[in-house]
């Protein structure tokens, strides 16, 4: 049997020597590696790479392509290495690229989530997962907007004491993340009370992507909160960040014509168009928009309070 996970290390050298960052596509082919190495796959054969598609079948059609994309990438470096592998067509899988329309929780809906986040779930393995990892992670998505991927890739190096410092990320933009003082003191009492040592690069979070995607899907069940093929997604916390923070500035009758550049830059985007995609723009908001400088504010974060415990 091959050795899977040197030529996981190998594959990920050649791809960023070729200046590929493969930061989030990591997270996907460490778990393509799993399956191969706990299934004993001695050849990668059509079989295979669709019994590997159907165990994350929970997933939306994007990430889906997303995933067997960075599968595809991998099976065509084991071809130059002389290994035996199916090659996946790229007609197979293909993207979905027609906009999607996130779905903006609302405050109750947020209280909901956060008072079911912690509760029991049947067939869930190792209770501190359940009480305390999976449930931070969520708080950490919606109080900070941040993605997905970010908060997988988050080291122990980059918690600074008040907030997150993310220097390599999927816009290139280095930022800075700063963090409510309850969330921030969660964050404080979990590193102290983890023991790192074990800890596989030292991570702040250990679950897989498709793990949490299905307890956030549990607890949006406990919570009344309907799921269908158009979501709500775990990604629409991020869409909800942006939605409330603005609505927190109308309320409290803030510039917003200064703080969206500096929300811009928050979440990590090179312009305003770009940050429109993340919330259902009323006239109002539109206007707002429309008139506020592209500039970039420099790194002034804002942040979401935790008012729903």
């Amino acid at each position: 049997m091959y050795d899977y996970n040197k030529l996981f290390l190998d594959f990920l050298q050649y791809k960023r020597y070729l200046g590929y960052k493969y930061k989030t596509d990591e997270i996907v082919l460490k778990e393509i590696v799993q399956y191969l190495t706990e299934n004993n796959i001695e050849i990668i054969t059509k079989a295979v790479i669709e019994d590997y598609a159907r165990l994350n079948s929970n997933l939306n059609s994007n990430t889906i392509a997303r995933n067997m994309g960075v599968f595809r990438e991998f099976c065509k470096y084991l071809s130059l290495q002389e290994i035996n592998c199916y090659q996946i067509p790229n007609k197979i899988y293909p993207q979905n690229h027609h906009n999607y329309t996130p779905y903006i929780f609302s405050h109750e809906e947020i209280k909901q989530i956060y008072q079911n986040l912690d509760k029991p779930l049947n067939n869930y393995h190792y209770d501190y997962y359940q009480k305390v990892v999976y449930p931070l992670m969520i708080k950490i998505l919606y109080q900070t907007g941040m993605r997905i991927g970010e908060v997988l890739n988050l080291t122990i190096e980059d918690y600074k004491g008040g907030y997150f410092h993310l220097i390599d990320t999927k816009n290139d933009e280095e930022r800075f993340v700063i963090l409510s003082d309850k969330l921030n003191e969660l964050i404080k009492n979990y590193i102290h009370k983890f023991n790192y040592k074990f800890m596989d690069n030292n991570k702040l979070f250990q679950p897989r992507e498709s793990t949490i995607l299905k307890y956030f899907n549990k607890v949006l069940k406990l919570s009344n909160i309907t799921k269908t093929d158009k979501g709500p997604r775990l990604h629409d916390l991020r869409h909800t960040f942006v939605v409330h923070i603005i609505e927190k500035w109308i309320k409290e009758k803030s510039d917003v014509d200064v703080l969206l550049p500096i929300l811009q830059t928050h979440m990590g985007h090179k312009s305003l168009e770009a940050l429109s995609y993340y919330f259902h723009l009323n006239h109002d908001l539109r206007h707002v928009v429309n008139k506020v400088s592209e500039e970039t504010m420099g790194y002034l974060i804002p942040r979401l309070e935790d008012n729903y415990e």
